[in-house]
């Protein structure tokens, strides 16, 4: 912003939580991020079984590529 100079930007103070609220938070984060990952490892498991599936009904000769 032009109104704003640079010193008062920096006097700014913002308060952060104690650490170990910050280390709970990052903690749960990880958490939810290992849930997604395992998630999508087990949507590509099950896409690449129905695509076999799907050819061994079909009878295609090459499974088709799973994309990732």
């Amino acid at each position: 912003m032009k109104n704003i100079s640079k010193a008062q930007l920096l006097s700014i103070t913002i308060p952060l939580p104690p650490l170990a609220t910050q280390q709970a938070i990052v903690a749960e984060i990880k958490a939810e991020q290992a849930l997604v990952a395992a998630n999508r490892e087990l949507i590509a498991r099950f896409e690449k079984k129905i695509q076999d599936t799907l050819t061994r009904v079909w009878g295609d000769d090459e499974p088709a590529l799973a994309e990732a």
